[in-house]
């Protein structure tokens, strides 16, 4: 079953029964679906419950969670160099991990889940340049939506920002818990100091600040300053001195945490040695 948060006018922030949320932004002739879930559910009959406009699917990255429900679309956006993460978080070893989660959760399972064939997206056209970010507008009418490559928790990472709302959405390039320890992903601290550039690039450009941040493992809109703050809390010495964390892979795992602030970064070590800072 899906639930929606109507977070701002034409903006609907929607979770899927496998706990992953993904958001709809729609202006007066168009609408964005940034991210599709699990693919439990049919999501596209959901979302044309909630829009009579057509919608454009841009996937945020090419993780299982956030483009399994691509299935239930003709057509679907990645940035490119995620199309080799799309194949492999596809196939059939991906696809019984989930099976087998959802059926633990209780999760009703599609007969088809293990055999639908998902279309391959098409790769992003990006078309400017927002700082030194490679992007592109979207026009949905009376919204604009800038969509920005931003790599870090995967190399094809992308986010969206919306002018008129001073709104940033991350997929999974940020969250409360942000996992940086994936092989594909940058090293903590570039990502930190990506994230903190597109922040400035932004505010920069547009004159204002960043007030609204929606993620993909939130169900509820949460604030600029969170963002912040988190990108702040994690230094250097944080994590260098992080403690070790048994992800259940040979990846040297360590997590910075912040219980205060329900905060947590989990990265891989060696990378951050490797760059020697």
């Amino acid at each position: 079953m899906f639930t929606v948060n109507h977070v701002l006018p034409g903006v609907r922030h929607i979770t899927d029964a496998m706990g992953v949320s993904f958001t709809l932004v729609e202006g007066s002739n168009r609408a964005i679906l940034f991210d599709t879930g699990y693919g439990m559910e049919d999501v596209k009959a959901y979302v044309e419950t909630l829009t009579d406009k057509p919608v454009t699917v841009y996937l945020s990255h090419g993780h299982h969670d956030h483009m399994l429900g691509a299935r239930w679309f003709g057509k679907a956006f990645l940035c490119a160099e995620d199309l080799e993460e799309f194949i492999e978080r596809t196939g059939e070893g991906q696809r019984t991990k989930v099976m087998k989660q959802a059926q633990e959760q209780q999760v009703p399972v599609p007969e088809d889940f293990m055999t639908v064939p998902i279309a391959r997206p098409e790769a992003i056209c990006f078309t400017g340049k927002t700082g030194s970010f490679e992007s592109k507008y979207e026009e949905l009418g009376n919204l604009e939506v800038l969509v920005i490559k931003v790599p870090g928790h995967t190399p094809g990472s992308i986010v969206l920002y919306v002018p008129a709302y001073d709104l940033l959405l991350t997929g999974d390039d940020w969250n409360p818990c942000t996992w940086m320890w994936f092989p594909t992903s940058d090293s903590a601290n570039l990502w930190r100091e990506r994230m903190k550039e597109l922040i400035r690039t932004l505010e920069e450009e547009y004159g204002r600040s960043i007030r609204h941040v929606i993620c993909s493992h939130r169900p509820m809109m949460r604030e600029g300053n969170e963002i912040r703050g988190f990108l702040e809390y994690v230094t250097d010495r944080r994590m260098k001195e992080a403690p070790a964390i048994d992800m259940g892979a040979p990846i040297n795992t360590h997590e910075i945490r912040n219980d205060e602030k329900d905060w947590q970064l989990i990265f891989d070590q060696d990378k951050i040695k490797e760059e020697g800072q």
